[in-house]
């Protein structure tokens, strides 16, 4: 079956061929002559697009590589932005530490000074007071010329309304 599609193929074409004119010789190479002309439009086309494909990738290979140092750049910031945060996070920690201590040193100075005022005066007190029954008595004239001094302004407190009048007794 293949055998005779082929004899009456070269049978349909030898007929045709041999039946055509100049004319249609004519026709059919001009028909030839726009189809090589269209073809070499199409192959012509076919390496501008290639160009333009080859531009366009390498114009995306060059935008990625920006993208790559542009991200880069945004890390090496956002490296020295933490680094900044980290050291005034740390001096805010310290200056708060030294607001801290320093609001606690005010009262606990101002306590001190008032234990350390009351501890004097009360080892002064006790001091006199050893201090006069030790000595057996000798200052008692003297003690009482004090007490009349320091309470001369204010005579109730001795229980009388006379004036204290200091008695220096010598005694031989």
């Amino acid at each position: 079956m293949g055998s005779n599609v082929k004899i009456l193929s070269l049978w349909i074409v030898a007929t045709l061929i041999s039946g055509c004119d100049d004319r249609a010789t004519r026709i059919a190479r001009e028909a030839a002559d726009r189809q090589a002309q269209q073809n070499s439009a199409m192959a012509a086309l076919n390496k501008e697009v290639a160009a333009g494909g080859h531009q366009l990738v390498k114009a995306d290979a060059q935008a990625r590589k920006q993208i790559v140092g542009v991200h880069r750049d945004l890390q090496a910031e956002r490296t020295r932005l933490d680094g900044g945060w980290s050291s005034l996070e740390t001096e805010r920690q310290r200056i708060a530490s030294q607001r801290r201590t320093e609001s606690l040193l005010a009262p606990l100075m101002s306590s001190a000074g008032a234990v350390a005022i009351v501890a004097g005066l009360l080892g002064f007190c006790w001091y006199a007071l050893v201090a006069s029954r030790t000595s057996g008595g000798g200052n008692a004239d003297l003690d009482e010329i004090l007490v009349g001094e320091i309470l001369a302004g204010d005579r109730s407190l001795l229980g009388t309304d006379e004036p204290a009048v200091p008695t220096v007794t010598t005694r031989r």
